[in-house]
């Protein structure tokens, strides 16, 4: 009785200490100025492409969430430019801001979240290691699979046209 209540009473914010949802990873809890924040990325463990960065605000001293705040989000690999991306409430948790970036390149990204409110503003600087995105180490496997394919999708219409000219030759006959 009492666990439905606090779930329909606090449906609108996560106060998430160190519980990160299915598909995330927190990568920081910290306090930064007057924010006590939590920094998440989903996928766990990240490959070169989208990564979704996830940051959970709320006020240092009282815990209150903070839902009117400015986030940036901003990744910079140790060779290449920086890159950019608004951080945006959560429709369903006011205090979650979302962000995707791009991780093309494998290595350690610096990311970045910035934070402003009428509370003050605070940052959050993290690194992380982006693996390489492979499609797969049986090679061997796929190329045989990929010429016997080839070769059956060449030698259908082949034979199709093989008997199409003997059945001609006997309707002549």
């Amino acid at each position: 009785m009492i666990i439905p209540f606090l779930c329909i009473s606090n449906s609108n914010v996560i106060n998430g200490e160190d519980i990160a949802p299915d598909g995330f990873k927190n990568i920081a809890i910290e306090n930064s100025g007057p924010y006590k924040t939590i920094l998440q990325m989903s996928p766990p463990e990240p490959i070169s492409g989208p990564v979704k960065f996830a940051l959970i605000i709320n006020e240092v001293n009282s815990k209150s969430p903070i839902i009117d705040a400015k986030v940036q989000f901003f990744a910079e690999p140790e060779k290449g430019e920086k890159q950019y991306t608004p951080g945006l409430n959560s429709p369903e948790f006011k205090n979650i801001y979302i962000g995707m970036l791009e991780l093309d390149k494998p290595g350690l990204w610096t990311i970045e979240a910035i934070i402003k409110s009428s509370i003050g503003e605070g940052n959050i600087i993290v690194p992380i290691e982006i693996k390489k995105r492979s499609r797969g180490d049986n090679f061997i496997g796929g190329n045989i699979l990929f010429v016997i394919v080839t070769i059956i999708f060449i030698s259908i219409p082949l034979w199709l046209r093989r008997e199409s000219k003997k059945a001609l030759a006997k309707k002549k006959n």
